[in-house]
């Protein structure tokens, strides 16, 4: 059960990695979040973030895999699900067991991916898993500049802020 964890990656104080967690470099854990991979693994990407109060889950018989640059917004969660590169799980959005969401796709706030839906690449997802249009270019653009910002973050706070993970200072 023992996952791999960069030494560019960064997980905060107060964050939890329970089990097989592989967490690639640049990417950022934030206070609160959760990660629990004790039926089946998860991977999170380069430049990722999980921000904070997520709960990530692998679920039996469904490992998580997080693409690079996928942004998790404050209480996310994500049980069993993969996200692919440089896609958004918005504050409080919710992805269940066997659900892919596609790149550049965009799951809005307190949204609901059921079970086993595939949510096309470039496309925003509502409510329960209801796919209203096309993730416009601006979107993007906002997944993009997020994406960065918190991968600085991550690397600013590993030089600065202690971590348990040994992935701060201190």
């Amino acid at each position: 059960m023992a996952g791999s964890l960069s030494a560019e990656a960064y997980v905060a104080p107060g964050a939890m990695l329970v089990g097989d967690v592989s967490l690639a470099a640049e990417c950022g854990v934030f206070p609160g979040a959760v990660l629990r991979a004790e039926a089946a693994p998860i991977r999170v990407g380069r430049q990722a973030n999980v921000q904070d109060n997520c709960v990530v889950e692998g679920t039996p018989g469904h490992p998580v895999s997080i693409g690079e640059r996928v942004t998790l917004g404050h209480n996310a969660r994500v049980f069993g699900a993969t996200i692919d590169d440089r896609a958004m799980v918005a504050i409080g959005a919710t992805v269940l067991p066997g659900a892919h969401v596609g790149q550049h796709a965009i799951v809005a706030a307190n949204a609901t991916v059921p079970e086993n839906m595939d949510v096309p690449a470039r496309k925003l997802v509502i409510g329960h898993g209801r796919v209203l249009r096309d993730v416009s270019q601006t979107e993007v653009d906002r997944i993009e500049s997020g994406a960065t910002e918190y991968a600085r973050l991550s690397r600013e706070y590993r030089t600065a802020i202690p971590s348990p993970s040994g992935r701060g200072s201190g």
